[in-house]
């Protein structure tokens, strides 16, 4: 990395384009063996260390010598990038996306996001922005049907923030944000107004989220009290208590104050909507592992579990991530914190069920983390420090704080051992992490 602590061109061109097409740094190593001759093939170190040696180009560490060089330019032309650009960099598009995701409001991965964009840069025309657009201008009042188009926009918008990074995704969701504030301004029937109060609150979470990641205390307090206004407006007990819960991963590491906050959501939305307190229940649940509360933990994710196993987790736009796989990380969180093996174990079974192409790349940041300091803790030093690599891998792609929080952990942990994996792991990982911290928003 050069002097002022920014990657040089020729290393943000190699994540690019492994980006582009959708690849792991582990689906590249294995690309680069694929690509090298029966004579070069057999001078390649093992698949962890073309890993940790892509890592370091990509950090810009070191420049690829003359055979990763040559290997880089055979992949590139063997694999040509897809035609549709990286949903990152079609921030004019957001909107139409966002809008078409939420239409459909399925589970999707990566490439399924590539191919939806391009779709979306064709068909970008909807009638249904259309008469936004005039309303906005002041020809008409919205109809029902604008309305349904925001309602999709806005739970399209929480869908694609486990692929697109916060800061390419946050401009276009002020966007959204500010034509829902104008048509808030205007004289509506209370029935137009409440639904618009709700799509406020539900983005306001969303734009509060994406400016903690961003390290901008003012605008997450900003878009925190819109939150909480539009909760108030609209008589959305949830809205506010998903707000406490996203205020929860931004105490800095306080898990007093952070165990506070999940109680203040618990308490505000009762017995109502199950999907929302199933999830506070599990981050009950992690904290008070974290503070040493065995008893509380563990009658708080069995708790959770009941919960959860009723709940439709499309009900509100927050929840969508809280699939299967994710629920069982957190119970993987709990129960490594509190050191129970067997049940460790047992919810990595669970959560190895639900992983595979469809998993979303911010989810894999606190899922891969989670099984790296379970496997460590169940004495597997090999298959923590792969999944810790995977956790690298999509934290680095997504620039997602969580997910650096929770390496770090991984590092500390891993700092003991004396096996070469987990030195490599530890040289990786100085190379590769950001040095801004997120602070403490509350």
């Amino acid at each position: 990395m050069s002097e002022n602590g920014v990657r040089p061109n020729w290393a943000e061109g190699i994540r690019a384009k492994r980006l582009h097409r959708c690849w792991s740094q582990n689906e590249l190593a294995r690309q680069l063996e694929l690509a090298a001759d029966s004579r070069t093939r057999a001078s390649l170190p093992s698949r962890s260390s073309i890993i940790r040696e892509i890592r370091f180009h990509e950090a810009g560490t070191h420049q690829p010598g003359p055979v990763y060089a040559e290997l880089y330019r055979r992949v590139w032309t063997r694999n040509p990038e897809p035609t549709a650009e990286s949903p990152t960099e079609l921030p004019g598009d957001h909107l139409a996306l966002a809008w078409t995701v939420g239409r459909l409001n399925l589970r999707m991965d990566r490439r399924s996001v590539l191919q939806l964009a391009a779709a979306a840069t064709v068909g970008a025309a909807l009638d249904p922005a259309q008469r936004l657009i005039r309303a906005l201008a002041g020809d008409h009042r919205p109809d029902d049907t604008t309305i349904t188009h925001l309602e999709d926009r806005t739970r399209g918008f929480h869908r694609l923030e486990e692929h697109i990074p916060a800061d390419s995704l946050y401009p276009a969701l002020l966007s959204h944000l500010n034509e829902v504030s104008a048509l808030l301004e205007g004289g509506l029937p209370d029935h137009q107004r409440n639904r618009l109060a709700v799509v406020a609150g539900e983005s306001a979470i969303l734009a509060a989220w994406f400016a903690w990641e961003q390290g901008d205390e003012h605008m997450t307090a900003s878009h925190t009290r819109l939150a909480t206004v539009a909760a108030k407006h609209a008589n959305d007990d949830a809205i506010a208590a998903c707000m406490t819960g996203y205020r929860s991963y931004m105490t800095g590491g306080n898990g007093t104050q952070s165990t506070r906050l999940i109680q203040r959501g618990l308490d505000r939305i009762g017995e109502g909507d199950s999907a929302t307190r199933a999830w506070l229940l599990a981050r009950r649940a992690e904290e008070t592992a974290l503070l040493g509360d065995h008893r509380g933990a563990l009658r708080s994710i069995h708790e959770a579990a009941d919960v959860y196993a009723g709940v439709n987790i499309n009900a509100r736009p927050w929840t969508c991530f809280l699939d299967p796989g994710r629920f069982a990380s957190m119970s993987l969180t709990v129960h490594s914190r509190l050191r129970r093996q067997d049940d460790s174990a047992a919810a990595m079974d669970e959560i190895a069920l639900h992983l595979g192409p469809t998993t979303e790349i911010k989810k894999l940041c606190v899922v891969k983390a989670e099984m790296a300091l379970a496997h460590y803790r169940l004495g597997d030093v090999n298959e923590a420090v792969d999944s810790a690599r995977s956790a690298l891998d999509a934290t680095t792609a997504m620039n997602f704080p969580l997910g650096w929080d929770r390496l770090d952990n991984v590092a500390v942990e891993l700092k003991p051992s004396r096996t070469q994996v987990a030195r490599d792991f530890h040289t990786e990982y100085a190379a590769t992490r950001p040095s801004r911290k997120q602070p403490s928003l509350l």
